[in-house]
């Protein structure tokens, strides 16, 4: 199908680059809040109850300014700066009332529409979920700070500069939209192989979906189980190893351990039909079978990253079953599941995006490409924390002129990569839609993936914060096995919270030693301990990783670690 807004053009830039700039399908919100008007229509009473609610707080928000106005603090709604709920300057709005009360009048409708939606009786848990999501976008963005003449910040820096942060702030813009998202980092700051993704190694093997790095020891001798780790195929792997004082592969290696790492390529068209398969197949059970030529070790640990976790144990499954005809040379020692979703029921924000009509939209999308860009992917995730990495940004960049500065983390985050047309149409039907890892309807090479079969020793972290793999079903996929599993609870996010080395003694975690099956109680019996999960993770695994051994000798290589996959190069070999 031709598009016949493909060649229009604003200032330069084509409207496929302002389509690809776009964070959310407004048709998908369209709909929910249409049916959430449907719901309303047939409940008047709601209706005229939240009316006569939304005046009563209107009336109070103007009762309690004239009295601010008039230093009558008896009976006033507070109308100090909240810096607790908001993240605006600490300062910027005390000596100003009419930009407080904008604020307030803001905080007050919002609250109140958020109220009114939880009030209707008879909501559809999917329809609540995706109606609230999209309000809360929607009141982001009406936030007052997100408009100049309303910002204090925006206001003095435009007088004081002449006007010059708008002309600044627009060469960002149409630099971000040619870019395809918002930038939240100074990208010239950090260097792939010089700043970030240090660690000494070598590539030991490639193919035409995978590098095999296996890392140089620092120790003199190492244990004799490797470690593989399996980062997802959405992310560059190097987030496991960043800047070498919060590397986990260094901290690993400095450990003892001999450690190996899948770098995913970034797959253009010529991928659109490598599946889920294909990963397992020639991504992990080749890893797995080159860890043994290079070893010879007996078994190995592996670590699979969010949907590498998945990976992961859909591969255990398999092996477990009697069916099971492809076998990896190497045994699997334990497998410490990272932020993994196996139960996906209750995926959280995420499963809105797993919605029919967005599906379709996608599927549009990826067309004849056979790929979902994954500048798509980035602005999807930063949708579900708009606060923190879209507007915070869109004010400081567009508004007031200023560049993002570095920080290794958003790097890594604004570094996406494509995903695979059969993967895209996997992921969203097969588990977030499906939920067929759950039902045990799931078939790898044939064979149905039934979880219950794996008796591989487990360790399954997951962080509190997460809002991209929230912990509460992380817990829930935990139940689909039965063999021994340690489930522990770190601090802060999806990514803040895994990438926690021990020398900045950040966060805390949960354990629990009871075998508790309800997420709550679990948690309200399990013993906080201060400092980073990896401490208790080694503690887990050191029993298992065998004896110390000389190191591994690194033999034939193809190249210096970090590889090139990782700079998004493509094999000239794949057939096209």
């Amino acid at each position: 199908m031709i598009n016949p807004f493909e060649n229009e053009s604003f200032f330069g830039i084509k409207s496929l680059d302002l389509f690809q700039f776009a964070v959310l399908n407004p048709q998908i919100a369209m709909l929910s809040y249409l049916k959430v008007g449907q719901k309303m229509a047939s409940q008047p009473k709601k209706i005229e109850e939240a009316q006569q609610d939304l005046l009563n707080r209107l009336c109070e928000l103007q009762k309690s300014f004239v009295k601010e106005l008039c230093e009558n603090d008896d009976d006033c709604v507070d109308m100090k700066y909240n810096s607790k709920n908001q993240k605006f300057e600490k300062d910027a709005f005390a000596d100003n009332p009419m930009m407080i009360f904008s604020r307030k009048f803001h905080e007050t409708v919002s609250q109140w529409m958020l109220d009114t939606l939880d009030k209707i009786d008879g909501m559809d848990p999917f329809l609540a979920n995706s109606a609230r999501f999209f309000m809360k976008q929607y009141i982001d963005l009406m936030s007052p700070d997100n408009f100049p003449f309303l910002n204090p910040t925006v206001l003095k820096e435009t007088f004081e500069a002449g006007g010059e942060n708008f002309k600044k702030g627009l060469e960002l813009l149409l630099k971000d939209i040619k870019n395809g998202h918002i930038n939240t980092n100074d990208r010239e700051h950090f260097k792939i192989g010089r700043d970030i993704a240090t660690t000494p190694g070598k590539v030991i093997f490639q193919n035409d979906l995978i590098e095999l790095i296996q890392y140089s020891s620092s120790t003199p001798k190492v244990f004799a189980k490797p470690i593989l780790f399996i980062p997802p195929w959405i992310n560059k792997f190097y987030i496991l190893d960043l800047k070498p004082e919060s590397s986990f592969v260094k901290w690993l290696v400095d450990k003892g351990f001999a450690v190996f790492m899948i770098s995913w390529v970034n797959p253009d068209k010529r991928y659109k039909d490598k599946g889920f398969e294909d990963y397992m197949s020639e991504g992990l059970i080749a890893a797995l079978d080159k860890i043994y030529d290079a070893t010879k070790a007996k078994a190995v640990h592996t670590v699979g990253y969010c949907v590498g976790g998945t990976l992961i144990s859909s591969l255990l499954a398999y092996l477990a079953h009697p069916l099971c005809k492809r076998r990896p040379k190497i045994a699997i020692e334990s497998a410490t599941l990272l932020t993994t979703l196996l139960d996906f029921e209750r995926a959280g924000d995420m499963a809105i995006f797993m919605a029919e009509n967005y599906l379709e939209a996608i599927e549009a999308q990826m067309g004849e490409k056979g790929i979902l860009d994954g500048s798509v992917l980035y602005n999807t995730f930063s949708a579900l924390k708009a606060k923190d990495m879209i507007w915070r940004y869109f004010v400081n960049s567009y508004m007031l002129g200023k560049k993002p500065g570095p920080h290794e983390i958003l790097y890594w985050n604004s570094d996406p990569t494509n995903l695979t047309k059969a993967m895209q149409t996997f992921l969203a039907q097969d588990l977030y839609r499906d939920n067929l890892l759950k039902t045990g309807t799931l078939k790898v090479f044939g064979v149905p993936i039934n979880l219950k079969l794996v008796k591989t020793p487990l360790y399954m972290i997951s962080m509190k914060k997460d809002h991209l793999v929230p912990w509460r079903a992380t817990f829930d996929g935990m139940k689909l096995f039965d063999g021994a599993i340690r489930f522990v609870l770190g601090g802060s996010g999806h990514v803040a919270g895994a990438i926690n080395h021990p020398s900045k003694n950040k966060y805390c975690y949960w354990t629990n030693e009871k075998r508790i099956d309800d997420a709550q109680k679990w948690f309200e019996t399990a013993a906080e301990i201060a400092g980073s999960w990896w401490n208790d993770w080694f503690k887990w695994i050191k029993p298992m990783a065998g004896q110390s051994v000389d190191p591994f000798k690194i033999g034939d290589f193809i190249r210096d670690a970090p590889g090139i996959y990782v700079n998004n190069e493509t094999p000239e070999r794949l057939e096209s």
